[in-house]
């Protein structure tokens, strides 16, 4: 079984921790083509290699080159893909019998339309476009995997029902590597903040972030705000992006940038709350981002926007507060009345940990497992 990604870092949470690693501890005999310059091994999992992540357009055209005889060489296996610039590539082995299973983390199509980095005629041309390599595609492939229910009706009408499996993005963090983090030193010397992963971007109301730092310094409020992963400002313009960074700077906002999972794990272990920005997307309407459900296997208390399924989520389990989308001022008075209120914040907390026993990876891995079995017979190792 083969496992490829072009575009996202070599041990990505749901690629690597959740959905190879899983099966690799389940017996499975799996590779993963990925980011990196060359070939090597991490706890039993052989890293195929495409080339180092980022870069300029030629350096991804090459890995693009290197995934597709990649998948050429394992073409009798199962060959799982992430990205969707995958689907051309992996087009022509499935065709010829390959056994594709595309993994769509996203609204693609939705999250291409709002992309203002795009001009408005470009956007409704490239989310044309993706659709119609989607509906070209798709038909041939084996299988399909979403992260959520809502994307059912749409690829159940390019692959048989049985043949899309949804595998949701909930934690696949266990005991040990949960009191492993919490063991780590304070990475602020044990002073309170708010945690923020997932990078700074515009999808993710980075906007929003810097207004809360900053009203919450205006408050006088502990609270520092720290944002862990990319910073990936390119839907600003060149002026406002580096307005952001200022203003981020000056109002104590951590930038933390990529780091490893078990360093993520840390920084979550030791934060006082979790903080969940969006726009109003449709993409993000839907959405249902893995941090979420970290956040609250970590027991911490959320502010979130209100949209879609993430405030359904956060309302229902009583695990936060949701806040206006666009008033970073509100999403500050929300923090800094839960760090005040003991009560409050003990009462977000415990909520948490109650939502945290229904959201497992566990029965996610079972269905992925189900839809290798109804494709083909799998090599597993003894």
């Amino acid at each position: 079984m083969l496992h490829v990604t072009t575009v996202h870092q070599p041990l990505d949470t749901r690629i690597y921790y959740k959905e190879v690693r899983s099966l690799a501890d389940s017996g499975y005999d799996v590779r993963l083509a990925t980011t990196v310059a060359e070939a090597t091994d991490h706890d039993g999992v052989s890293f195929l290699p495409l080339g180092d992540r980022g870069g300029s357009r030629l350096r991804r055209i090459f890995r693009d080159l290197r995934a597709f005889f990649t998948i050429l060489a394992h073409r009798d296996a199962i060959v799982h893909i992430h990205d969707p610039e995958l689907l051309l590539v992996a087009a022509l082995p499935a065709f010829s019998g390959a056994c594709i299973v595309y993994d769509v983390h996203e609204f693609y199509v939705e999250r291409i339309a709002a992309s203002e980095w795009l001009p408005p005629k470009l956007r409704r041309l490239a989310s044309g476009l993706y659709d119609a390599v989607e509906r070209a595609v798709l038909p041939r492939f084996a299988g399909i995997v979403v992260v959520n229910e809502s994307m059912r009706a749409r690829y159940e009408r390019f692959v048989p029902r049985e043949r899309v499996a949804l595998v949701r993005n909930f934690p696949n963090v266990g005991v040990p590597d949960l009191e492993r983090a919490r063991r780590t030193a304070h990475p602020l010397g044990g002073a309170p903040y708010v945690i923020h992963t997932g990078g700074a971007m515009r999808l993710r109301a980075f906007h929003d972030l810097v207004a809360a730092a900053e009203s919450l310094r205006a408050l006088g409020s502990p609270l520092r705000i720290v944002n862990i992963g990319e910073t990936s400002l390119a839907d600003y313009d060149a002026k406002e992006r580096d307005r952001l960074l200022e203003r981020a700077e000056r109002a104590g906002v951590v930038m933390v940038g990529p780091v490893g999972y078990a360093e993520a794990l840390a920084w979550l272990a030791h934060a006082r709350i979790a903080y969940l920005p969006l726009i109003d997307t449709e993409n993000n309407r839907f959405g249902m981002p893995n941090k979420l459900f970290e956040y609250q296997l970590f027991e911490l208390p959320i502010v979130a926007s209100d949209i879609g399924r993430v405030a359904e989520i956060v309302r229902g389990t009583g695990a936060g507060e949701v806040v206006p989308v666009g008033d970073g001022a509100a999403h500050a008075r929300a923090m800094h009345a839960i760090d005040a209120d003991g009560e409050r914040y003990e009462r977000y907390a415990s909520a948490a940990r109650e939502a945290a026993r229904t959201y497992s990876f566990a029965g996610e891995f079972d269905r992925l497992h189900v839809l290798y079995q109804r494709i083909g017979e799998v090599k597993v190792s003894s």
